[in-house]
């Protein structure tokens, strides 16, 4: 009985170290070489990454007076440029930054 009960708890102990044992790494690498800036007019923040894999989006802060918002630009592959445009309701681009994914 003694031999079960230590078989099943060195069993448990194994599947827990398993479990807490981080997954292989990706191979494929984040994005790089990315950058962001304010488009036209300050009417919007563009985003763009040259290198790596995965995905990028524009990210701005839009403002009327004091009022403030933040929208986001659709999430685009490498070389190509996301676009976050303000609203009519808070028109100008006042901060930009961008976000990435693998």
């Amino acid at each position: 009985m003694k031999k079960k009960i230590i078989g099943i708890v060195t069993s448990l102990g194994a599947a827990a170290m398993v479990a807490l044992t981080p997954g292989t790494a990706n191979a494929e690498p984040w994005p790089s070489g990315c950058d962001s800036g304010f488009g036209y007019r300050y009417r919007y923040t563009w985003a763009e990454c040259t290198g790596g894999s995965g995905s990028v989006r524009a990210i701005a802060t839009c403002a009327k007076g004091s009022a403030r918002t933040t929208v986001y630009g659709p999430w685009v592959g490498i070389g190509a440029s996301s676009a976050a445009f303000c609203p009519t309701t808070h028109p100008l681009a006042v901060a930009y930054t961008y976000g990435i994914r693998q």
